[in-house]
């Protein structure tokens, strides 16, 4: 009876933590969902690119923060503590980590590239106006994509598969979990009659390596910060610096098309990032599964 009873347990333990999973990934779906649809009505009715932005990412951030507080008080008396969001003055360095790790593989791509003649950089681009249409896009990347994806994925989502299965386990469902969620609102969207850009195998494969080096981060520092950081560098560094968009602060020509954005941000911030953070993350996950007696 009593072996039947823990057995029981276990079970019930086991489905919490999947249903922690479902309704965290459920809730991030559910507001990114919900703001495009509302952006999408705000655009209809006149508003102004920006504007449509600025109430997308608004309303993520407001739906997606507080429901996750609620599913995770649940498991833990400091929610977004044991996630990995500590204090200003141990969130500030961790930040900045993920940042310079965005800046140095960059820059060492960049600078390869041009070594090796791939791509010829020709002009660089300063102005007030450009600044302010990085830091207006950084505000906007915050909190429609970095903060929210971060604190649902590479905290909620797998803080919860952490504690169903091992780290290593965890690490490679999550970015599935990731991928999922843009594949889910493209559906929602198209059943509503809302337009959504085509999902790619590209799109997918960058997404899962995305997610892969995001929580490698996250695990090897231990603070959710440092992922958001490097979420957020990421984002303005290809918009800015790689993809040779109207507004950028470097212009280059390449050999080949496409081969100044594939070496920067495939090879050098995805795959030598990745590779770079792995023997930390085997080495963490090993400590923690030997520590719980779970052996490698």
């Amino acid at each position: 009876m009593q072996f039947h009873q823990i057995q029981n347990g276990k079970q019930n333990n086991h489905l919490k933590w999947l249903a922690a999973v479902f309704f965290s990934w459920g809730t991030f779906v559910f507001a990114l969902f919900f703001a495009t649809f509302v952006g999408s009505m705000a655009r209809q009715a006149g508003a102004s690119k920006l504007l449509q932005q600025g109430i997308q990412a608004g309303l993520v951030t407001l739906v997606t923060v507080p429901l996750l507080y609620i599913i995770l008080k649940r498991f833990s008396s400091r929610p977004f503590c044991s996630l990995g969001l500590s204090g200003w003055r141990q969130a500030i360095p961790k930040a900045i980590m993920g940042a310079m790790y965005v800046i140095i593989l960059s820059g060492s791509g960049f600078a390869i590239a041009h070594l090796l003649g791939w791509i010829n950089i020709t002009r660089f681009h300063f102005s007030g106006h450009l600044v302010t249409v990085l830091l207006l896009n950084m505000i906007i990347a915050f909190f429609y994509e970095a903060f929210p994806e971060e604190l649902t994925f590479r905290g909620a989502v797998y803080y919860a598969l952490n504690r169903r299965f091992n780290c290593f386990i965890a690490l490679f469902l999550q970015p599935i979990l990731f991928v999922l969620a843009p594949i889910t609102v493209g559906g929602l969207q198209y059943i509503a009659g809302i337009e959504s850009p085509a999902i790619t195998l590209d799109y997918i494969i960058l997404l899962l390596s995305f997610g892969f080096i995001l929580q490698l981060l996250r695990i090897v520092t231990g603070s959710l910060w440092t992922s958001i950081a490097f979420h957020l560098a990421f984002l303005e560094n290809s918009r800015f610096f790689v993809l040779q968009g109207e507004e950028r602060f470097i212009t280059y020509e390449e050999i080949m098309p496409g081969t100044g954005a594939l070496f920067v941000i495939f090879c050098m911030l995805l795959f030598v990032g990745t590779l770079l953070l792995i023997p930390a993350v085997i080495a963490r996950c090993w400590r923690k599964n030997k520590r719980n007696g779970e052996g490698v």
